[in-house]
């Protein structure tokens, strides 16, 4: 049986009560690609006792990454530490956060180091003793063209992460990653047609994207015409120009592709489409009438 499918059980979490708890609390908490780095740091945090959580995405495809702290911190500073890491990052196996060499386990830098050597490494002195981190234990995780990293840091003066904290955060990737695919899901399905358009071909115009999701929800080229206060014959050469673009043949064919297509292929990362979703949905959610309490 693999990890990741092991029932939450005594046997399984090693009667651990505090990790089950945080399992439980991640599959409650159901969270989508905005939401997922809270709800890490917090059972992370916990689950660890670690004093500060990071929460690192790459995307191989296009090369972007972002990286999110579970505390406030200085924007130069930590740009400064970023092009600090990118020198020093291929010291050592266990900087570059490379799934193949992790596994499934929870790897400490006191795994690879004395205290002695991780005091005198360039990367430690130039990256994470001036941001008072001291100890680390990182987990990663490859879902399709992402690269998921999790790092727990606990500041100068606190002892090592201990056995005890690294089993139970390995007893917890499963779970991250099962949650992390479950958000890929979960942003997927708030797409509307018209997101799905946007995102998986740029090179529709608005006006065409207006059409596209119009013809999405089974609308006559008289009808669009009438919506959008144009002529039947303006809204034919956008639906001509939608058929070229997208690849499709009829009306049919592009409803469907607005309502199935995968926009992933070739467009930039989830998180930042995300971002531009998240926006328009909120502002959707400020605009709804509220009921009187």
């Amino acid at each position: 049986m693999q990890a990741a499918e092991r029932a939450i059980t005594p046997e399984g979490t090693s009667h651990d009560a505090g990790l089950a708890q945080e399992i439980i609390g991640l599959y409650e908490a159901e969270p989508d690609l905005i939401t997922l780095p809270a709800a890490l740091f917090a059972g992370v945090g916990r689950l660890i006792d670690a004093d500060v959580v990071t929460y690192s995405e790459f995307h191989h495809t296009s090369g972007e990454f972002r990286s999110l702290l579970s505390v406030e911190d200085d924007p130069a500073r930590r740009a400064e530490g970023i092009a600090a890491y990118a020198r020093h990052m291929h010291s050592h196996a266990f900087w570059r956060y490379d799934p193949a060499f992790f596994g499934e386990r929870a790897l400490r830098e006191s795994d690879f180091f004395s205290d002695e050597e991780f005091l005198a490494l360039p990367i430690a002195r130039e990256v994470f003793l001036p941001s008072n981190a001291r100890h680390i234990m990182s987990i990663v995780m490859r879902h399709e063209a992402y690269v998921l990293t999790i790092n727990g840091f606990r500041t100068i003066g606190r002892t090592a992460f201990s056995d005890a904290a690294r089993d139970r955060l390995e007893a917890f990737r499963p779970h991250i990653m099962r949650s992390y695919r479950q958000a890929f899901q979960r942003t997927l399905a708030t797409l509307t047609p018209t997101d799905r358009l946007r995102i998986a071909f740029p090179e529709l115009t608005p006006r065409q994207l207006e059409v596209g999701s119009w013809i999405a929800r089974g609308k006559s080229n008289e009808d669009i015409a009438t919506i959008l206060d144009v002529g039947v014959d303006t809204v034919k050469a956008h639906v001509k120009a939608i058929h070229a673009k997208v690849g499709a043949d009829g009306r049919l064919a592009i409803a469907v592709i607005a309502h199935t297509i995968p926009p992933f292929a070739r467009m930039p990362p989830l998180w930042r489409i995300g971002e531009d979703v998240w926006a328009g949905a909120a502002q959707r959610e400020r605009d709804r009438p509220r009921r009187a309490s």
